[in-house]
């Protein structure tokens, strides 16, 4: 065909995954370090999965057992697992017993000084400031 243009083939975009199966996701553990244990061997797991709008977002884990934290600002959800966490009267923060169950959503404010107690595994999708 004469005049006819060839065109170009179309430039494919690459873009990140879209979807996570969060439950198959597997995390890698570590021992909670002694000096935060206060019963059982607790462990951790925490796995970054991208950004968005400035925010970091992932999976964490914990395994049965209880221990300590002072936590960083975040936002999550609850995918499976139960856990009783204490918030301590610290830092301006007053003292507050939530139960977290799937489906649960939670805000911890940074420098809140907390106890975590799971009969059981738990994990979590965060949501937290990207930096």
């Amino acid at each position: 065909m004469s005049g006819a243009s060839n065109p170009q083939p179309a430039t494919l975009v690459r873009r990140p995954r879209r979807t996570v199966n969060a439950p198959e996701v597997r995390l890698e553990h570590e021992s909670v370090p002694a000096v935060q244990v206060l019963a059982g061997n607790p462990s951790t797991a925490a796995k970054r999965l991208g950004e968005v709008f400035g925010v970091e977002f992932g999976l964490w884990e914990m395994s049965a057992g209880s221990m300590s934290d002072v936590e960083a600002e975040e936002l999550f959800i609850v995918l499976s697992g139960s856990a009783t966490v204490q918030i301590h009267a610290r830092n301006g923060f007053e003292a507050a017993e939530l139960r977290l169950l799937p489906g649960t959503v939670c805000h911890l404010s940074e420098g809140m000084h907390t106890s975590w107690t799971l009969d059981g595994p738990l994990r979590k999708m965060y949501l937290a400031p990207a930096g």
